[in-house]
């Protein structure tokens, strides 16, 4: 059952609540996707942890699964949010090398990127910012890091959100917009 919150709530930016069934199937589907991320990674690159799924990934998914039609949700914005912003870590991570200083330009620079990329998905700030502080089993990946486990993890978490939110009625991911041809 929806409930609905006082008006002056609504001024603090507090949302109704989403019935309750799809706050369950929403959480099983979050939990499923991080899963199958984890798992898939882990069979394909042998490494756990920071290796095998980013921590963004936790905040992705929730993303992908409550709020499916934002536009950080957009697949344009998961995957080239992610990947732009795992290459803008990792060479601020080897050029920089200072960490206090690679880490605040890794993420600043990542959102450069994103915003000139018209790709702005705030987890790829934690994509950026994994790749300097991230610790040796992230820097020794190097720029593989762009592919695994950052693509790779987009893809499965892609795949699996879209699923389940398939699965669920008036549910629609992505979401189509119209274009009329201005900007």
């Amino acid at each position: 059952m929806k409930t609905k919150l006082p008006a002056w709530w609504k001024t603090l930016g507090i949302q109704d609540a989403t019935a309750a069934r799809e706050q369950l199937l929403l959480a099983l589907g979050g939990f499923l996707s991080i899963f199958i991320v984890f798992l898939i990674s882990y069979k394909v690159t042998g490494l756990k942890g920071a290796g095998a799924i980013l921590p963004s990934m936790g905040a992705a998914i929730v993303l992908l699964m409550a709020a499916p039609k934002a536009i950080f949700s957009r697949p344009w914005a998961l995957f080239t949010g992610n990947v732009l912003s795992a290459v803008v870590g990792v060479c601020c991570y080897q050029w920089i090398g200072d960490n206090f200083i690679a880490a605040g330009s890794a993420v600043g620079l990542a959102m450069l990127v994103m915003f000139a990329s018209r790709c702005l998905h705030p987890p790829g700030g934690a994509t950026a910012l994994a790749a300097v502080v991230g610790g040796d089993v992230i820097h020794e990946l190097g720029f593989y890091y762009v592919l695994t486990p950052t693509l790779l993890n987009c893809l499965i978490l892609f795949l699996v959100s879209y699923s389940v939110n398939q699965l669920i009625d008036k549910r629609h991911y992505p979401k189509q917009t119209q274009t009329s041809g201005t900007s």
